[in-house]
């Protein structure tokens, strides 16, 4: 405070008193632009090819999208030089939601995984791979296309696209996406870091697997819960980020997107 408030004598006032208030406003300057900085200013968006391992969840068409964005590996053998995407259930527009978030991720791969896509979101998926570009329906998951880091398994329930799991391993962790009621009953107990449930459950206030010891994290399409290790997305604007950290590993947050809310329900069309 002696900053803003100093003491002159009566000898120095008149000399120093507006180089003091030349400061002052120097200082309230600076503070008013920074404020705007952190609030206001939105940097241009910058594509990301260079990618660490992410997975980017939001709710969608009363279930969950998701973006799993695989690391590179460095290894020039394969395929996956700028990281292999995985898309569950793409979003209605794909492009809104790049707009309104930090995922913009480009690539020469992607694998998309549902049970139908309509012909403008195919053509924002396609809009979003680079030259030489592979896009898939279903798969592979082999480690030409994940790395030697990642192992990814996709295994559907009686042959139905909409009834699957989806399971990722990568740094001795496992994710498990459960793409319906009838993939989560055909599971066994098995050891997972993060779960995710795609679609809603009828009781949204009890989030399931809450007894699950073997699931640091679950993520899914209902109510939030007051522990911490259970995330619910079921309003607008949510997201749920699982990222990794060689001293923590997996660990998945909560947070939102300003704007998000251009999930709606469409007609799609078989790819």
């Amino acid at each position: 405070m002696g900053f803003l408030t100093p003491s002159f004598s009566d000898k120095d006032s008149k000399k120093l008193a507006p180089v003091h208030w030349v400061k002052v406003l120097i200082l309230f300057s600076i503070t008013g632009l920074l404020t705007w900085y952190g609030k206001f200013y939105k940097p241009a968006p910058m594509l990301t090819h260079i990618n660490d391992f992410a997975v980017w969840i939001v709710p969608c068409n009363n279930s969950l999208s998701v973006m799993i964005v695989l690391p590179n590996d460095d290894n020039d053998s394969n395929d996956v030089r700028t990281g292999l995407r995985i898309w569950l259930q793409p979003p209605d527009s794909l492009l809104a939601f790049e707009r309104t978030s930090a995922a913009r991720y480009r690539g020469k791969n992607m694998v998309a995984i549902g049970d139908s896509l309509n012909e403008n979101l195919k053509r924002d998926l396609l809009s979003t791979l680079d030259s030489n570009e592979n896009f898939y329906w279903l798969g592979p998951l082999d480690s030409w296309l994940t790395g030697e880091d990642v192992f990814a398994e996709l295994k559907l329930i009686d042959e139905q696209t909409q009834d699957y799991l989806l399971d990722i391993i990568y740094e001795g962790h496992k994710l498990r996406f459960f793409g319906s009621q009838a993939a989560l009953d055909s599971s066994k107990d098995e050891p997972l870091s993060v779960a995710v449930l795609m679609f809603e459950q009828e009781n949204e206030n009890e989030p399931p697997l809450k007894d699950n010891k073997q699931i640091q994290s679950l993520i899914w399409h209902g109510k939030n819960s007051a522990d911490s290790s259970r995330i619910g997305l079921n309003y607008n604007e949510a997201v749920a980020l699982i990222s990794y950290d060689k001293k923590r590993g997996l660990s998945a947050r909560r947070t939102k997107i300003k704007n998000w809310n251009h999930c709606r329900q469409s007609d799609a069309n078989p790819l």
